[in-house]
């Protein structure tokens, strides 16, 4: 890489001011999109305890543990996708961004206090008959050691004249073992909005979730995935490991989910549906490092 392919900060760059900022910009779309191509870098991302302690209580995961939840570095990460989106040579208006799918490698633990360089660039997009995708792939390194990596794919949507596929004939829902229900209130919202910065609007309240489309205020998807990891922790009998996730549908509040999955001995496989089980919200599967 050379010294043009890369914008170095000195630190992350605050949630909410960029937030603020993305809630007034607006972009027409282009039917042939240019990304940026330079690499955002930030040299030393030390983690905030009490940030921390706040993501790890609001997603349910382990209170006294060294190590970093695999989702945690999403948080920061996310941070790097609205300073890019921010861009002016960036193509789409960030508000209105639907997340369709992310996936999170974590090759070893990390320890809670470790220096991290993070690292930030969009990897792909492509024109759909629904708007334009697009990818953001980010990396966490120790010195020159690559510890974890996160690839989230977004939709801005708008009219391209793409001509629609034929859809797919929907197949028989598939049939878990195992099974769990969560219970997910508006005061999880906004406890991972603090956690994690995003306040965005339609996590917030109801009258702003409707002002933005939403019949009701939703819970952050990746609130989602990470809810599934923690409970599935004592599932997963590996340390190194990948989940990946397409999101489906969003999760009004307040409501109760079923967590559906099988687990086996490379990792699991797993669906958040309704109550009622009859609609999926997100489907995952995790698969561990060197099974």
């Amino acid at each position: 890489m050379t010294a043009s392919d890369e914008l170095r900060l000195k630190r992350l760059p605050s949630t909410l001011p960029m937030l603020l900022k993305a809630a007034i910009t607006r972009k027409k779309p282009n039917s042939a999109p240019v990304f940026p191509s330079y690499t955002l870098t930030v040299a030393k991302v030390i983690c905030s305890n009490n940030q921390l302690q706040r993501y790890r209580k609001t997603c349910g995961f382990t209170a006294n543990s060294e190590t970093l939840p695999i989702t945690f570095l999403h948080v920061q990460a996310f941070r790097l996708h609205m300073k890019m989106m921010l861009d002016p040579q960036f193509p789409v208006s960030p508000m209105g961004c639907v997340h369709l799918s992310n996936s999170i490698t974590q090759f070893r633990p990390i320890n809670a206090q470790t220096h991290l360089r993070l690292q930030c660039r969009v990897s792909d997009h492509q024109v759909t008959d629904k708007g334009i995708e697009f990818s953001f792939h980010c990396a966490a390194f120790v010195d020159q050691e690559k510890v974890w990596e996160d690839t989230s794919r977004y939709l801005s949507r708008c009219k391209t004249g793409v001509a629609a596929s034929p859809k797919a004939a929907r197949g028989e829902a598939r049939v878990y073992g195992q099974q769990q229900t969560l219970a997910i209130g508006r005061h999880d919202a906004r406890s991972y909005a603090r956690a994690s910065g995003d306040f965005n609007p339609i996590h917030l309240h109801d009258l702003s979730a409707k002002v933005l489309g939403f019949k009701r205020m939703v819970i952050h998807g990746m609130w989602s995935k990470a809810a599934c990891l923690a409970a599935l922790n004592k599932e997963i009998n590996g340390e190194s490991y990948y989940c990946d996730i397409d999101f489906k549908t969003p999760i009004f509040l307040p409501t109760q989910v079923q967590l559906l999955f099988d687990t086996k001995n490379d990792g699991a496989d797993f669906e958040l549906r309704d109550k009622a089980g009859t609609k999926p919200h997100l489907i995952g599967t995790i698969r561990l490092i060197g099974n």
